[in-house]
C-alpha cells in the first residue's frame, strides 16, 4: 500500500509523564520525531500490549526523562528515512519494533501516532498478512527467536512452560513447526492455556498447579530429562522447578534477568544455578533490553541476526508456522490501554496477544 501523508508537528500518545509513577498511563502530547540516518519514521496502524511496558511504566529502568511514549510494537506505513535507509521506502507498509529508548506509537485520540524504528527492526508487511496481525509479533517472535534460534536441534525434546502466553504459544511455534524439535512440552494452569498449547503444537501440556512436571519429563524421556528448556515465564519458584527438568549437559534459557532478580528492584539467592551445575547444564540469558535499548552499540551481526528474525516472523507467519493468537483487539485510548496493561500485571488478562488499532482507516485498509 503506498500513499502520501502529511506529517503533523505533534501528536497525542499514551505515556508516563512522571519518573516511576506506574499505571495508570496518561495521555500526553509530544513532537512528530524525525528519523535519523538509519531510522524510519512510521504512521502506525496497529500494535500491541507487552508486560514490559507496564514494567517500563513502573520502573524507568533505562532512566528515560518523561514524558515517555508507549507502544513498542509497530505495523504502518513509512513516512519519513533517514538518508541511510535502503531497505523499505517511503509509502511501504511495514513491521517493526520501536527502540526501548525512544517513542512508541499508542495514541490517545484521533490524529494519527508517529515512531521511529531502525531499520534493521523494520520488514515490509506482506500483503497477506494483516496490520493487526503483524503487530501481535514484533517482541514476542523476537523474544522466542533470541531464545530457541540455534539452539533447539532437529529431534531435541524441548520443554516451554507457559505455552499460553504471549512468548510461549509463539516459542511452542516456533520449535515444534519450524525448528524441528521432536518433542515440545509445555504446561499452564488452565483449561484456556493448556488448549493454546497444544492448539499451537506442542506435544503433551500439563497443569503446573497439578502436575508433578518434572516427574512427567523424566518419564517422557526414559529419565534423560529436556535437551533445552526455555522460561519465558519470569516466576523464581518457576525458575527452579524447570531448571530441574533440564537433562545432564542441556540448556536452561531464561528470558529477561533471570533468577535471583525478577523484581528488578532486590536481589535474592537463587539455587537455580546450584541445580543446573550439578547437571552440567548452560544458563542462558536472553535479554533484548540491550538490542533495543543501545541500538547504536550493536554490531553488524547482532542487527543481522534481529533483521533476520524479523524477516522470518513475516515469512513464518505467511507459511502458518508461527502465528500470532490475538485473543482480543482494542482500540487505543488511554483507558482500554490502562485496562489491558492491569490485566496483564494481574495474569487475568487474555491468552496469546492484545492488539491494538491505532489508526483504524489503515487498519480496514490492509
Amino acid at each position: 500500500m503506498k500513499q502520501t501523508v502529511t506529517i503533523p508537528e505533534t501528536f497525542l500518545g499514551v505515556g508516563y509523564t512522571k519518573n516511576r509513577a506506574g499505571l495508570p498511563l496518561e495521555s500526553v502530547r509530544v513532537p512528530v520525531p524525525r528519523p535519523a540516518a538509519d531510522q524510519v519514521l512510521i504512521r502506525v496502524a496497529a500494535s500491541s500490549l507487552n508486560p514490559l511496558e507496564y514494567k517500563l511504566a513502573e520502573l524507568n529502568f533505562l532512566g528515560r526523562t518523561p514524558p515517555v511514549i508507549l507502544g513498542l510494537d509497530l505495523s504502518g506505513i513509512v513516512v519519513a528515512k533517514g538518508s541511510a535507509v535502503l531497505g523499505v521506502a517511503v509509502g511501504d507498509a511495514v513491521v517493526a519494533m520501536a527502540d526501548l529508548n525512544g517513542d512508541g506509537g499508542w495514541v490517545a485520540g484521533d490524529g494519527g501516532s508517529y515512531a521511529l524504528a531502525r531499520e534493521f527492526l523494520t520488514v515490509r508487511k506482506p500483503e497477506s498478512l494483516s496490520f493487526l496481525s503483524a503487530a501481535a509479533l514484533p517482541m514476542c517472535f523476537l523474544s522466542a527467536f533470541a531464545g530457541l534460534y540455534g539452539a533447539v536441534q532437529p529431534g531435541d525434546t524441548v520443554y516451554i512452560p507457559g505455552g499460553g502466553g504471549g512468548v510461549g504459544h509463539l516459542a511452542v511455534q516456533m520449535a515444534a513447526r519450524a525448528l524441528g524439535a521432536g518433542l515440545v512440552i509445555s504446561s499452564g494452569s488452565t483449561l484456556q492455556s493448556t488448549t493454546l498449547a497444544r492448539q499451537s503444537g506442542a506435544h503433551y501440556v500439563f497443569d503446573y498447579k497439578r502436575d508433578d512436571i518434572v516427574a512427567e519429563i523424566s518419564k517422557l524421556t526414559g529419565g534423560r530429562g529436556a535437551d533445552l528448556v526455555f522460561d519465558a515465564t519470569y516466576s523464581e519458584p518457576g525458575f527452579v522447578q524447570t531448571a530441574k527438568t533440564v537433562r545432564q549437559g542441556g540448556s536452561w534459557i531464561v528470558l529477561g534477568v533471570g533468577p535471583g532478580k525478577t523484581t528488578r528492584v532486590a536481589e535474592t539467592a537463587s539455587p537455580v544455578d546450584s541445580i543446573l551445575a550439578e547437571r552440567g547444564a548452560k544458563h542462558i540469558n536472553v535479554n533484548l533490553l540491550r538490542y533495543f535499548s543501545e541500538p547504536a552499540t550493536l554490531d553488524d551481526n547482532t542487527k543481522a541476526f534481529l533483521q533476520h528474525g524479523m524477516t522470518l516472523a513475516m515469512e513464518w507467519a505467511v507459511q502458518g508456522l508461527v502465528v500470532p493468537h490475538v485473543a482480543r483487539t482494542i482500540d487505543s485510548t488511554v483507558e482500554t490501554i490502562n485496562a489491558g496493561l492491569r490485566s496483564l500485571k494481574t495474569g487475568t488478562g487474555s491468552l496469546g496477544k492484545v492488539a491494538v488499532i491505532v489508526d483504524r482507516d489503515l487498519v480496514e485498509e490492509s
